[in-house]
């Protein structure tokens, strides 16, 4: 492959890497809005029905560094392609049966798919994006989730009333099969996965560096910070007589993202600079959450601002792993951030959720620790020190 079709290629697989990132949006999020018509068939309780969205996410902590082994010994495309018909398969067989132990096994199924794909997507731009349009190719990549998000949202319920629950379940699977055709087609990979410094049986061991464990740290983190934030978001705008606009307001940190996430790498790219934008995100939003917590003038305002300050978190993560570690570790890096996400998206919510319960449904002092997480990143950031693929941050 010349330079020239290589240069071009990257941008398919950008969008292959997009359509994965889709995928395990569409399947974790479409749940929620059809748990009401699904319960009328299945009884189970809402507390059940955390468990079985919990259940998505238990594989993205016991096998992100199995996948990022197995990205080394063998075939990245045959990986995904796998991973693509487990994730068919279980929200296929979800869509058929009608008992929660099955719902549970058939949502841990779609989960091990889902943890592969969400693993090897990112990787898949480090293999093809240099470091100086990287920024680019992760801002627009960090646009999938929070546009599933938003699409299984806004559609998922609506389209549930007229088709049913099970017929939306199977539209994703049918989703998954245009992408698993997509890839089939599409992706062409080098045989030997020099980029992730996969050739060899040479290769150095997997150490991690100080700055590796720093971002990792960051992440867990910023995804504990947001879901408890998108959790309990809705009860606090209700909490003071905006529960007409509460799930809008609330989705505003992620749908900011999808206009500004290829904005931030457009802008990495271009100055050669990240940590400065990321400082400035997180200190928007500590501002935000300690205006929201003393119920500051114009509450809509801050809402914004806090998608404003999320915005450039993601793009920095990803854009910033190649430069924090040797080639032949970015798949491992992965998988560890992978493990932090959801790391902070199983302990960020409860552990807000006790901090409510035990002041009372107070939001001054659960807004203020967010806050504090803000301040807990900015003081990371400051250990982080690149070495890897790249030097300039």
């Amino acid at each position: 492959m010349n330079h020239r079709v290589q240069d071009s290629y990257k941008w398919v697989v950008l969008s292959i890497s997009f359509l994965m990132m889709m995928c395990f949006a569409l399947s974790l999020q479409v749940l929620p809005p059809l748990f009401e018509q699904i319960m009328k068939e299945v009884s189970f309780s809402n507390s059940q029905a955390g468990i079985l969205m919990g259940a998505y996410a238990i594989p993205g902590i016991f096998l992100p560094f199995l996948v990022a082994y197995l990205a080394i010994r063998f075939d990245i495309k045959k990986l995904i392609i796998v991973a693509l018909l487990i994730m068919i398969g279980g929200l296929t067989a979800f869509s058929f049966v009608g008992s929660f132990p099955l719902f549970i096994l058939f949502r841990l199924m779609a989960g091990v798919g889902a943890t592969v794909l969400v693993v090897l997507a990112p990787l898949l731009i480090t293999m093809f994006f240099d470091r100086n349009r990287m920024g680019i190719g992760m801002g627009i990549f960090n646009m999938a989730v929070p546009l599933g998000t938003v699409l299984a949202a806004n559609f998922s319920g609506l389209l549930g009333q007229v088709f049913g629950w099970r017929v939306m379940l199977q539209g994703v699977a049918g989703f998954l099969g245009l992408v698993l055709l997509f890839v089939i087609i599409a992706l062409s990979l080098p045989k030997s996965n020099d980029s992730n410094g996969s050739s060899g049986d040479s290769r150095p061991k997997f150490k991690g560096s100080m700055s590796l464990w720093f971002l990792v740290a960051i992440w867990t983190l910023a995804n504990a910070q947001l879901l408890a934030y998108v959790t309990f978001g809705p009860q606090f705008y209700q909490s003071i007589g905006l529960g007409e606009r509460a799930g809008f307001l609330t989705s505003l940190i992620m749908l900011a993202s999808i206009f500004l996430a290829p904005i931030m790498g457009l802008l990495f790219d271009k100055t050669g600079r990240k940590k400065p934008f990321f400082l400035m995100g997180n200190l928007i939003i500590l501002i935000s959450f300690a205006f929201l917590a003393a119920n500051f003038f114009g509450l809509p305002l801050w809402a914004v601002a806090l998608g404003v300050g999320f915005a450039p978190i993601p793009v920095f993560v990803f854009t910033l792993l190649p430069e924090t570690v040797k080639p032949h570790e970015i798949g491992m890096g992965m998988g560890m951030l992978t493990v932090a996400s959801n790391l902070g998206t199983t302990v960020g919510p409860p552990v807000l959720g006790s901090m409510l319960d035990q002041t009372g449904g107070n939001f001054l002092i659960s807004f203020i620790a967010l806050a504090g997480v803000s301040a807990a990143i900015i003081a990371l950031t400051f250990g982080l020190k690149t070495g890897g693929l790249g030097r300039k941050n």
